[in-house]
């Protein structure tokens, strides 16, 4: 029951003002830094802006305007869900009604348009945003977000007052891609309309309770969540000549990124070798086969190669990406030599694999066990460091929730 208010908006720095088609105070001020224990409309209005939006910091209500500042700005999202609060205002919902609904049309700004579960716990899934999406690199990450308000897939028990269910749970993906679609074998397009993210369902330890995926896990096809219009990262083909030798390596869903890229390289005619590693434990952790084995009877120059760890047969023979790196097992799969002049190494996934050095000045210090970069390092390649482009190129985050 009742109206929604119309309302107006415009942004000046921090500072959103919003028009109201009514008066909420009369020709009173009110001002609020948080939440308010008072029930009267412009107190209760504060206190629906404060637990929607954690970043808002100051409400300040004058007859038919309500002036909002946000920490780091507004962006289309915040303001729309501002808004949405305030025209919500006199809006009475029905006792049964789901009393987060309010939140997610404030806050979610995407529909999952669909979900191809490989198994229980791995997912790829693509996310339809309201908006088109602007153009990115493939290999970049954005940021998925659902509301702690959502059930979880799992038994973990968060102790959560009122306040912090109202928050969102974000985390950041990579963009992956299944390179060809599995019907036609034809390249998917470089700037599709829905995103494509490889979701693994992170179960709670001793000493973390994920929060994202556990929640993303029980959604289905034509649910809404929040994901982030801006698409982010280093980790792109920037740099990558068309004769040169390309080589992914990569872990568990480290393996989107790598797909992203390979598709744009082949929607570019990339001729010379590309290698596409992936080290997972066992055999049902790899969503992409079939489309990984029609890529490769359509370009000679890829090579798809899975390895894994806890199979039957790698009892007492487990064998690692950096013990191929070291052996010679990459270049025999490449077909040609790890060679820091005419090849870029790309590392996605497990922290130990990868081996990212910390710097004293422009000198590497390596941790142990021995990873990736420094066996590369050793035969001459150049790690990324800074704003030095070099051939061994890494993502920086790791272990999706």
């Amino acid at each position: 029951m009742g109206q929604l208010i119309e309302v107006q908006y415009r942004e000046i720095g921090d500072v959103a003002l919003f028009d109201t088609d009514r008066s909420i105070t009369g020709q009173d001020s009110r001002v609020y830094r948080g939440p308010s224990p008072n029930d009267d409309p412009p107190s209760t209005l504060a206190t629906r802006l404060f637990r929607t939006d954690g970043s808002i910091d100051h409400v300040h209500v004058l007859s038919n305007t309500v002036s909002i500042r946000r920490r780091g700005g507004w962006d289309d999202a915040s303001l729309k869900g501002a808004r949405d609060v305030i025209a919500s205002l006199f809006v009475v919902y029905d006792e049964d009604a789901d009393p987060y609904e309010p939140l997610r049309e404030a806050n979610y700004n995407a529909t999952i348009a669909s979900i191809r579960a490989h198994n229980e716990d791995l997912w790829v899934m693509k996310v339809m945003p309201d908006e088109p999406i602007e153009p990115f690199d493939a290999g970049q990450y954005t940021t998925l977000g659902l509301g702690y308000w959502e059930p979880r897939a799992d038994d973990a028990v968060e102790d959560f007052d009122d306040e912090q269910r109202r928050k969102m749970a974000r985390r950041s993906y990579s963009v992956s891609s299944s390179i060809v679609d599995r019907e036609t074998g034809e390249l998917e397009p470089e700037h599709p309309e829905s995103v494509e993210f490889y979701i693994v369902k992170v179960r709670p330890d001793q000493e973390e309770i994920p929060a994202l995926t556990p929640r993303i896990f029980t959604k289905g096809e034509g649910d809404r969540l929040f994901m982030s219009h801006k698409f982010t990262g280093r980790y792109t083909l920037r740099g990558v000549e068309p004769g040169d030798k390309v080589v992914f390596l990569s872990t568990g869903t480290g393996e989107a990124p790598q797909n992203a890229m390979t598709a744009e390289l082949l929607r570019r005619g990339h001729a010379a070798p590309i290698l596409n590693l992936v080290c997972v434990r066992y055999n049902d952790d790899l969503a992409y086969i079939p489309e990984q084995k029609i890529v490769q009877e359509k370009w000679p120059n890829y090579r798809y190669e899975a390895i894994t760890t806890r199979e039957p047969e790698n009892e007492g023979n487990k064998v690692y990406i950096q013990d191929l790196v070291r052996g010679g097992g990459v270049e025999e799969m490449l077909g040609g030599r790890l060679d820091p002049e005419d090849t870029h190494v790309f590392l996605c996934g497990n922290p130990a694999m990868i081996g990212l050095p910390k710097w004293e000045e422009d000198s590497p210090v390596f941790p142990e066990p021995v990873g990736v970069c420094e066996l590369l390092h050793e035969r001459g390649f150049t790690i990324d460091h800074l704003k030095t482009r070099g051939n061994v190129h890494y993502e920086e985050y790791w272990k999706d929730r």
